[in-house]
C-alpha cells in the first residue's frame, strides 16, 4: 500500500510540475504576444505625430517664417496643427540655441526664455534628429509630460529651428486606459525608468517607483524577452513580457501574477493528490482523470498558440501599416475557427446615421470584406452600455421581428455577443460573434476583447495615417502652387533684371556718349576761348591808352561772358548725368557770402544799388564751397541785373526746419508775376526779359535749382509784383568747424615777388595760339627757359634731353595722347622727378581726378587764368630752388 502511495504522489507530482509548466509557458507566450501588440500601437500613434512634425518643418512658407522669426505667420501653422490634433497638449517653436519665441496656445510669458537645460533641447540638438524627451514638470500647469522635438532644416541643410509638441501624461494614460490584461496589466517607461503610463501609481510623486524593478532594470539595458521575475515593489512575482521601443527611449511591459494565474493548476492537482492519497483504491481513476486532464491542457495549450499566433498576425499587420479591412479579412477566419462558432463580424459604427456596417464578416462559407452592408445600430444592443465598456449578449428571437432579425435566425445566429472597440472615449465599433443557442465562455470572451482591441488599434493607426497622407498631400498641393508661384515670379524677375540691365547698359552708353560729349565740347570751346582770353589778359597788363584798355575790357567782358555760359551749360548737362562731382564740407555761411557780395559789388554800384548783409559769423552748412558761392553770385547777380536803379539787395540767414538753415536774397525789382512763376527754373527760359537790354542766358537759376538740389538743399522763390523778389536756399546745418588750410596760411605769407624765380619749363602744346599765348606770359618771368613741343613724342624727348625743372602738358595731342605722355614720363628714372601740370579743355571732373591718381602735379583748365598760371610757375620753381 506504501508503495502505491508512493506511485500516486510521484505521479500528482510530475503532472503538478508539467502542468504548471505548459501554464507558465502559455502565459508568457501571450504576454508577449500583448506586449508587441501594445508597442506596435505606441509606436505606430507617436510615428504619426513624428511625421506630421516633419511635414510642417518641411512647409516651405512655414520654414520662411521660422527663418525670419515671423511669429505672427509662424503661429497660423501651429494653431492649425493645434487645432487638427488637440491630443498634443501644446506645440512650440524654438531656434537652434533653445530659446522659445512662439507657443500654440500662446504664452507670451515664456517667449524669450532658454530652454537649453531640457532633456528635449539636448536630445534633438545632440544630432540634430528627432528625439522624444524624458519626463519632465511643464513650466505652464506643472503637469508631468513629455515632448516630441524635431529640428527644422533649411535646404541647405542648415539647422534654423526647433518645432516641439508637448504630450501631458494624463492624455497618454486615456488612450492607453482601455488596453485590458485579463489577470494582469500593462505599464510604460521612459529611458530614465520612470512611469509613463501605470494604471494605479499616477502623479509626479510615483514617477519612479519602478526604476529598480529588475523587468526596468532589463528594458534600460535595451533588452527585450519574457520571463519570471520579482516585483518587490508589489511584493509579487509576475510573468512579465517586455519590449524596448528605441525610436521613442520607451519600455512596453506586459504582466501577470503568477499566484493568481496558477491558482486554478494548483488547486485542481492538490484536489487530486488529496483523492488520490484519501481513495488510493481509485488509482486507476484518478490515472484516467488524470489522463483526461492532460488531454485538456493539451487542447488549452493548442488553443492558447492558435490564439498567440492569431495575436501576433494581427501585430505583424499593425507594424506593417496595413488597412483594417485587410487585417479583418486575414483574421476572422481564424478567429471564428477559434472562438468555435460559425460567424464573426467587425462592425463600424456611424452614430450619427444610427447604423452600423461592415468592415468585414465571415461564415461557414463565405467571406465578405468592404462596405456595403448595413443595418440599425439597435442590433447591438444597448448604446451607452458600449461606450462603457459593457459586452452584450443579444438572443435573436428576442428581437422585433422583421428582414434583419430574419436574415440572422436564417444563417443559424440564435444567438451573439457584442464586443465594443473603444479608443480613449469614443466608441468606434465593435466585434460580434454568435451561431446556436448558448453560453459563451470566458475564454471566448478574453479572445474577442484581446481581438476588438488590436483591430480599434488598427484603425485609429489608419485614421492617423489617412489624415497625415491627406495633409502631407494638400501639403504637396501647396508646395507646388507655391513652386508655381515662385517659379513664375522668378521668371517675371528675370525678365524684369534683363530689362533692368539693358537699360542699364544703354544709360551707361549714353552716360558715356555724353562725358565723351563734354569732353570734346569742353575741350572745341574752351581752345579757342584760351586764345582769346588770355592775349587780351595780356594786352590788358601792357595797354595804355583808356580808349585801348576799353576795347580790351569789351573783349575780356564778352570772352568771360562766353565761358560762363559754356561752363553753365556744360555744368547742366553733368549734373543730367550724373557726373558732377561734389565736395560736401562745413562751409562758413558768412565768410562765403562775403566772398560773393565782394565780386558782386562793383557791378551793383554802377547801378547805385545798396547790398545789405545780414548773416551771423558762426553759422555753418554742409555744402560744396565753390557751388555754394557759384549758386549766390547766380543769385545776387539776378537780384542786381533785374533790380530798379538806386534799389535794394538784402542777403540774410534765418533758422529753418530743425537741422536746416536758410539763406535769402531779396530784391526790390519789379517782381514777377504769379502767372510765370513755375517757368522760373526753366533753362533758357528768360521770362520774357529777352525782349529788353538786359543781358543774360536764362541759365543761371536753373543751374543754381540743380546745384542746390545736388547738395542736399532746396531753392525756392516768392515774389510780388512792383515790390521784388525772395530766392531762399536751404540748406542743413553743420556743427564742424574744418581747419583753416595751412598751404593757404603758407601762400599769404611768402613773397609775392617773382623776379628772381629762375628754371626751365617744357610746355607740350599741338595748337599754335596757345603756344604763343603761353610764351607771352612766360615771357614776363625774366629767368625762366621755355622748350616748347607740338607733338607727344617730341616732348618726350627733349624731357629726357634738358630735364626740365617743370613741364606743362595738353592731353589732345597728334601723335601720343596726354595720359599716355603722362605715364612714360612717370615711368622713365630719368624724367620721373619732374612735375608734370596738366593744361587742358577738358574740365570734366572724372578726367580731372583721374590724371590726379596717375601722377600730375595739378590740373589747369582753359582758358587759363594768367595769374593762376604764374603762381604755379613761381610755387613749383621756388621749390625747386628751396
Amino acid at each position: 500500500m506504501a508503495i502505491l502511495l508512493l506511485v500516486v504522489f510521484v505521479g500528482v507530482s510530475l503532472f503538478f510540475v508539467r502542468a504548471t509548466d505548459v501554464e507558465e509557458r502559455e502565459y508568457l507566450a501571450q504576454n508577449d504576444a500583448i506586449a508587441r501588440s501594445v508597442a506596435a500601437s505606441i509606436e505606430a500613434r507617436e510615428q504619426g505625430y513624428l511625421n506630421v512634425l516633419r511635414s510642417y518643418a518641411g512647409r516651405f512658407r512655414f520654414r520662411e517664417s521660422v527663418k525670419r522669426l515671423d511669429a505672427k505667420e509662424a503661429v497660423v501653422h501651429l494653431r492649425q496643427l493645434h487645432q487638427t490634433f488637440p491630443e498634443l497638449d501644446r506645440v512650440f517653436l524654438a531656434d537652434p540655441a533653445g530659446i522659445v519665441w512662439v507657443t500654440e496656445p500662446e504664452t507670451p510669458e515664456i517667449y524669450g526664455r532658454s530652454y537649453a537645460f531640457r532633456d528635449w533641447y539636448r536630445g534633438v540638438s545632440a544630432s540634430w534628429q528627432p528625439y522624444m524627451s524624458e519626463i519632465y514638470q511643464t513650466d505652464i500647469g506643472h503637469a508631468s509630460a513629455v515632448a516630441l522635438a524635431v529640428p527644422i532644416h533649411e535646404v541647405d541643410g542648415r539647422v534654423i529651428g526647433i518645432i516641439a509638441s508637448v504630450q501631458r501624461l494624463d492624455v497618454l494614460r486615456g488612450w492607453l486606459l482601455p488596453v485590458q490584461i485579463p489577470g494582469g496589466d500593462v505599464f510604460v517607461v521612459d529611458r530614465k525608468g520612470q512611469l509613463v503610463f501605470h494604471r494605479t501609481r499616477v502623479g509626479a510623486q510615483h514617477l519612479a517607483d519602478y526604476v529598480n524593478v529588475p523587468v526596468v532594470r532589463r528594458l534600460l539595458e535595451g533588452r527585450d524577452g519574457m520571463a519570471e521575475l520579482a516585483n518587490p515593489v508589489d511584493d509579487a512575482v509576475n510573468l512579465s513580457a517586455y519590449r524596448w521601443l528605441p525610436s521613442l527611449g520607451w519600455g512596453i511591459v506586459v504582466h501577470r501574477t503568477k499566484n493568481v494565474l496558477l491558482q486554478r493548476m494548483r488547486t485542481l492537482v492538490l484536489v487530486s493528490a488529496a483523492l488520490g492519497f484519501a481513495l488510493a483504491a481509485t488509482l486507476a481513476g484518478l490515472g484516467g482523470l488524470a489522463f483526461r486532464n492532460e488531454r485538456r491542457t493539451a487542447a488549452a495549450l493548442a488553443r492558447a498558440s492558435e490564439r498567440l499566433k492569431l495575436l501576433h498576425q494581427i501585430d505583424r499587420a499593425l507594424i506593417a501599416a496595413k488597412a483594417p479591412a485587410e487585417i479583418a479579412e486575414a483574421v476572422l477566419p481564424r478567429l471564428r475557427d477559434l472562438l468555435g462558432v460559425p460567424r464573426a463580424i467587425v462592425n463600424l459604427f456611424d452614430l450619427a446615421a444610427g447604423e452600423v456596417e461592415w468592415l468585414a464578416a465571415v461564415g461557414r462559407r463565405q467571406l465578405h470584406v468592404g462596405p456595403g452592408v448595413r443595418f440599425p445600430l439597435r442590433l447591438m444592443g444597448d448604446l451607452e452600455g458600449l461606450r462603457r465598456g459593457e459586452l452584450q449578449v443579444i438572443d435573436t428571437a428576442s428581437l422585433p421581428r422583421d428582414s434583419h432579425a430574419e436574415a440572422l435566425l436564417a444563417s443559424g445566429v440564435h444567438t451573439y455577443m457584442v464586443v465594443p472597440m473603444i479608443v480613449g472615449s469614443e466608441l468606434i465599433g465593435a466585434v460580434s460573434f454568435g451561431g446556436a443557442p448558448s453560453a459563451f465562455s470566458a475564454e471566448q470572451v478574453s479572445i474577442a476583447q484581446e481581438v476588438a482591441a488590436q483591430i480599434a488599434i488598427a484603425l485609429v493607426q489608419a485614421r492617423l495615417l489617412e489624415r497625415v497622407q491627406r495633409q502631407a498631400a494638400e501639403l504637396e498641393q501647396r508646395v507646388e502652387e507655391r513652386t508655381r508661384e515662385l517659379q513664375s515670379a522668378n521668371e517675371q524677375l528675370q525678365g524684369e533684371i534683363a530689362d533692368r540691365r539693358r537699360a542699364e547698359d544703354e544709360a551707361e552708353r549714353a552716360n558715356r556718349a555724353k562725358s565723351d560729349f563734354l569732353s570734346r565740347m569742353s575741350h572745341e570751346l574752351r581752345t579757342p576761348l584760351n586764345g582769346v582770353i588770355g592775349f587780351a589778359q595780356l594786352l590788358e597788363l601792357e595797354v595804355q591808352g583808356a580808349e585801348q584798355r576799353e576795347s580790351v575790357d569789351h573783349i575780356l567782358k564778352g570772352g568771360r561772358h562766353l565761358l560762363g555760359l559754356i561752363n553753365e551749360v556744360l555744368d547742366l548737362a553733368r549734373i543730367e548725368a550724373g557726373n558732377l562731382a561734389m565736395s560736401p564740407e562745413p562751409v562758413l555761411v558768412n565768410e562765403v557770402v562775403r566772398a560773393a557780395v565782394d565780386l558782386i559789388r562793383p557791378q551793383a554800384a554802377n547801378r547805385s544799388i545798396e547790398i545789405v548783409e545780414a548773416v551771423p559769423a558762426d553759422r555753418y552748412v554742409t555744402a560744396d564751397r565753390q557751388r555754394l558761392q557759384q549758386v549766390l553770385l547766380n543769385l545776387m547777380a539776378n537780384a542786381v541785373k533785374y533790380n530798379k536803379e538806386g534799389g535794394t539787395v538784402r542777403v540774410a540767414c534765418e533758422d529753418g526746419p530743425p537741422g536746416r538753415l536758410r539763406l535769402t536774397v531779396t530784391d526790390t525789382g519789379g517782381g514777377i508775376g504769379p502767372e510765370m512763376m513755375d517757368r522760373l527754373f526753366k533753362p533758357f527760359d528768360r521770362l520774357g526779359a529777352e525782349h529788353t537790354a538786359i543781358e543774360g542766358t536764362g541759365l543761371g537759376l536753373a543751374l543754381s535749382h540743380r546745384l542746390v538740389e545736388a547738395m542736399g538743399g532746396a531753392l525756392s522763390a516768392t515774389s510780388t509784383v512792383g515790390q521784388g523778389t525772395t530766392l531762399t536756399v536751404e540748406l542743413q546745418t553743420a556743427d564742424d568747424r574744418p581747419a583753416r588750410d595751412a598751404a593757404a596760411l603758407g601762400a599769404e605769407a611768402r613773397d609775392s615777388g617773382a623776379s628772381d624765380v629762375q628754371g626751365t619749363v617744357l610746355y607740350i602744346e599741338d595748337n599754335l595760339s596757345n603756344l604763343r599765348l603761353f610764351e607771352r606770359i612766360v615771357a614776363r618771368r625774366p629767368g625762366v627757359t621755355l622748350l616748347s613741343a607740338m607733338q607727344g613724342s617730341r616732348g618726350l624727348d627733349l624731357a629726357r634731353d634738358h630735364r626740365p625743372h617743370l613741364i606743362i602738358l595738353d592731353l589732345n595731342l597728334p601723335d601720343v595722347p596726354g595720359s599716355e605722355v603722362l605715364t612714360r614720363l612717370l615711368a622713365d628714372p630719368k624724367t620721373k622727378a619732374i612735375p608734370v601740370v596738366i593744361l587742358s579743355a577738358d574740365a570734366t571732373p572724372g578726367r580731372r581726378s583721374r590724371l590726379l591718381e596717375q601722377g600730375a602735379r595739378a590740373y589747369l583748365t582753359k582758358p587759363l587764368d594768367v595769374r593762376q598760371l604764374l603762381t604755379l610757375i613761381d610755387n613749383t620753381l621756388r621749390k625747386r630752388e628751396d
